[in-house]
């Protein structure tokens, strides 16, 4: 089986580089689900939003951290944007990720030429 890459935006890596130890690991398992199964992965991990994106759910100390994404048609899950649930339907953090998403397709031709490496 042949997982999905990852490309990140700057509001990803920077969180995540924000994170524990403990907390990275966990988001890195939950990212793992979603490398082998893509959007196909589901509840209670991932579900669709709106139009192309995505959310991947987690929880972080203590809270439920939605990191929006969308799948590329060659397959790469760039993660967009990443917010803390902190309603039922947070309809400004999808509209962000819906515009950070055309954002991307529209101005990103070429794969990314950096690698993430967490900094621990």
């Amino acid at each position: 089986m042949e997982l999905h890459r990852f490309e990140l935006e700057p509001e990803v890596r920077e969180w995540l580089d924000s994170l524990s130890d403990s907390e990275y690991k966990r988001v890195d398992e939950v990212a793992g689900l979603l490398a082998e199964k893509g959007t196909g992965l589901g509840g209670p991990w991932s579900d669709h939003l709106e139009a192309q994106v995505w959310e991947l759910r987690v929880r972080v100390a203590r809270s439920a951290v939605r990191v929006t994404y969308w799948c590329r048609p060659d397959g790469t899950i760039v993660m967009l944007t990443v917010f803390r649930k902190s309603r039922e339907h947070d309809q400004r953090q999808i509209d962000r990720a819906v515009r950070d998403q055309q954002k991307c397709e529209r101005d990103h031709r070429r794969p990314a030429e950096q690698t993430y490496e967490r900094q621990a």
